[in-house]
């Protein structure tokens, strides 16, 4: 009795439609008026049989191949002349799957995971720590990474002089000692650390043109002391190091992994939520000393501009830090709406004085 079957010759992909009799222990496969014997002893199965059919193999490589249905006759009358398929392989495929598969999930529940812990548990955590660091504390921390800092850095003392001339005329409204420094540094960048102390690097002087410009700069910054930001910051980029430090309280190793990060501080990345804050709260600095709010605008558009022109973004780490955005700018435009004041004549005088040492220096 003859059965349907495909037939492959090894030598070419062509299909070719057979006849199979199965007779001892051998198979004659007829197909193109040819004849093929197969000594069924010598049979494999292929690994890559096809849903509801089976495929044979036979012979060394390239390896002759015949296919049939696992419902038809030629399957029925091989079912005691063959062994019992080998389904190692489809079950290897079958783990290497359900492996592949496990792998994703455990790298999705990873991903996730990680996501909570930096946007969920490390800014409650460092909100909570921060919490629990006295204001004393907080003020030698920031003098000693005010300290780290400037040991590398220029200062211009003349600047100086007249920026803490300068602020001392604004109420910034807060208890904490504040001290304002500029650095000799090309780039447009200024930052506040723990507990007082903010630093303007001369880059940024450099592009600013006016008195409120300069007061929207340092209310800013100065929230950013009085609402704990750069502390938080800071906390948050210890991580691991402060979770241990924190579980068994440890708050002489906070201390010194914080003094560690004097190199990353000027690069500090604040939420969203944490930029607004001090833009707002900058703002209401600006409002209580009845500086014109318009100098918190004018900075934005004028650095987001500078920005725009510059090649080398090296050189613009305040925009990295403090990022620049349509919304940002929009909502700013919404709270000085109707909003009165008056210029501050004191402001204008020392600004005057300071622009006019940028002017002779460059």
């Amino acid at each position: 009795m003859q059965h349907s079957a495909i037939y492959y010759d090894g030598q070419a992909s062509k299909p070719n439609r057979a006849q199979v009799e199965v007779f001892g222990n051998s198979l004659s496969i007829y197909y193109d008026e040819k004849k093929v014997i197969w000594v069924i002893s010598e049979i494999q199965y292929a690994e890559f049989s096809g849903k509801d059919k089976t495929m044979l193999k036979y012979g060394a490589f390239p390896h002759q191949y015949l296919e049939y249905h696992n419902e038809g006759s030629l399957s029925q009358n091989l079912q005691g002349y063959l062994p019992k398929p080998d389904n190692s392989f489809g079950v290897v495929a079958r783990e290497y799957n359900a492996l592949i598969k496990v792998t994703l999930i455990g790298i999705s529940v990873f991903l996730a995971i990680g996501a909570i812990i930096y946007f969920v548990l490390l800014p409650n955590l460092a909100s909570y720590i921060s919490g629990k660091i006295p204001v004393s504390t907080e003020i030698t921390l920031g003098d000693k990474l005010y300290e780290s800092f400037i040991s590398n850095t220029e200062i211009d003392t003349e600047k100086t002089k007249l920026l803490n001339d300068f602020a001392r005329k604004i109420d910034f409204e807060t208890k904490y000692p504040l001290k304002f420094t500029v650095a000799n540094n090309k780039e447009v960048n200024a930052f506040a650390l723990p507990g007082g102390n903010v630093v303007v690097f001369s880059g940024i002087i450099e592009k600013i043109k006016s008195s409120e410009e300069l007061a929207a700069l340092l209310s800013h910054e100065v929230t950013h002391i009085k609402e704990r930001h750069s502390l938080k910051g800071l906390l948050r980029g210890l991580t691991g190091s402060l979770l241990i430090s924190v579980i068994f309280g440890d708050t002489g190793s906070i201390s010194n992994l914080l003094v560690n990060q004097v190199d990353n501080i000027h690069q500090l990345d604040f939420s969203r939520s944490m930029e607004k804050q001090a833009d707002i709260k900058g703002l209401q600095i600006m409002y209580h000393n009845r500086i014109h709010p318009e100098g918190m605008l004018y900075l934005m558009k004028r650095l987001e501009n500078e920005e725009k022109k510059q090649s080398d973004k090296q050189t613009w780490s305040y925009l990295n830090s403090h990022p620049m955005t349509e919304e940002r700018i929009r909502y700013i435009k919404e709270n000085i709406e109707n909003k009165i004041a008056a210029n501050n004549k004191g402001l204008d005088d020392i600004w005057k004085r300071i622009q006019s040492l940028t002017d002779n220096k460059y």
